[in-house]
């Protein structure tokens, strides 16, 4: 008996079992750390009875305990912040901005900041704070 080789043919369907595993890995993988970058600076926001979550888009702005200014984790010297926000700003946008302020800031500082901004012509200006966590 002789046996026959029948030619070597190529299944045209396209097997996507180890495409759809690592796309679901990935996406698991963003879910899980996409809330850590959110807070990736160290600042200990006050927190407030009525604070009021938003999704709303914007511009923040950071103080940290040490007094370093960031506009959307960019690090600012705070004697160019004035220019700096001014050339990230656009007034006519009327782009909502998120002051968010390490609890040990001096409310002077905090001032100095919001008078700046006011200066810049924001009117959509919102002060960040935690929702109180009862006991």
């Amino acid at each position: 008996m002789k046996k026959f080789r029948l030619p070597y043919t190529p299944i045209p369907d396209i097997n996507i079992t180890a495409l759809v595993d690592v796309t679901l890995v990935l996406l698991i993988i963003f879910m899980v750390t996409a809330p850590m970058l959110k807070s990736a600076l160290d600042i200990e926001i006050p927190q407030a009875a009525n604070a009021l979550t938003t999704s709303e888009e914007g511009i923040e702005i950071n103080i940290q305990k040490d007094g370093t200014i960031y506009i959307d984790k960019t690090p600012i010297p705070v004697e160019q912040f004035e220019i700096a926000f001014q050339q990230v700003y656009a007034p006519a946008s009327h782009e909502p901005v998120f002051l968010r302020a390490d609890q040990e800031v001096p409310y002077r500082d905090v001032l100095r900041v919001i008078d700046v901004l006011r200066g810049s012509g924001v009117q959509d200006l919102g002060l960040v704070a935690e929702p109180l966590v009862k006991k």
